[in-house]
Formats: C-alpha cells, sequence, structure tokens
C-alpha cells in the first residue's frame, strides 16, 4: 500500500496489552460512557496520525479539535493525559514514550530515501544500465 505521494504506507503499532492496560481504564472511567473504548480508538487514531504526518508524537491542537472522531475532542485527550497516555506540550499534546517504541522521522526519511536509491539501482539494473 503507498499513500498519494507515493511512499509505503506508515504502520502503526499498537501492543495487544493496550486491550486490558490500566492507563486505557483510567482514561476510560474519566471518559464515562464507552470510555475505555472511547479512549483506545483515541489512542489509537492519535498515533495513526502521527505516523502519517511525521510528527514524532506529537499532535497540535488543531489537529485535536479536529479530530471528528468524538464529539468533545480535548475531553477525551485530557482524560487520556490524566491517564499519562498523552502529554500536554505547548501547542497540543504528545504520545507519552513515543520515541521509545516508534521510529522518529528522521529515521524514517532516512530509510525511505535508502529505499528510494535501492529501488533506482536494481530497476537500473534490471534494464540493462548500470
Amino acid at each position: 500500500m503507498t499513500n498519494r505521494i507515493g511512499d509505503p504506507a506508515m504502520w502503526a503499532k499498537l501492543d495487544d496489552e493496550l486491550l486490558n492496560h490500566p492507563k486505557i481504564d483510567l482514561a476510560g472511567q474519566r471518559i464515562g460512557l464507552n470510555g475505555a473504548a472511547i479512549a483506545m480508538g483515541f489512542y489509537a487514531i492519535a498515533l495513526m496520525w502521527t505516523n502519517k504526518y511525521l510528527t514524532d508524537g506529537f499532535l497540535p491542537m488543531t489537529t485535536i479539535d479536529g479530530f471528528r472522531y468524538v464529539t468533545k475532542p480535548r475531553a477525551v485527550a485530557d482524560a487520556l493525559v490524566f491517564a499519562g497516555l498523552l502529554e500536554k506540550v505547548d501547542g497540543g499534546f504528545r504520545i507519552h514514550d513515543f520515541d521509545e517504541w516508534n521510529p522518529s522521522a528522521k529515521e524514517i526519511k532516512q530509510r525511505r530515501k535508502e529505499d528510494r536509491i535501492r529501488k533506482r539501482n536494481e530497476r537500473a539494473g534490471k534494464n540493462g544500465r548500470a
């Protein structure tokens, strides 16, 4: 799968322990009705968004406000902060420990560059060009 600019799609990794994680339960209690499901979904969406836009786990406030997946995105984000899944930072939120579990934007860009060069060289070799 590729995105609209031709780069390979990014994959967001979610630990299967998230299903029973106490931080999800804590955020869910803060949210209320269906809170754990809302917290888990919001967290997954936040992770996918940061991976897609290579923000190293940062979510601008305007992005949070624009999340159409829940009716009160700031309240959900605040519940995830309360539980320790997000951190409130200047201008928005950051996924807690993002850099411990995910490659940085710099690493991804470098890998993509190396892949482009490798593929270009492979195509050149298949076409009889050196």
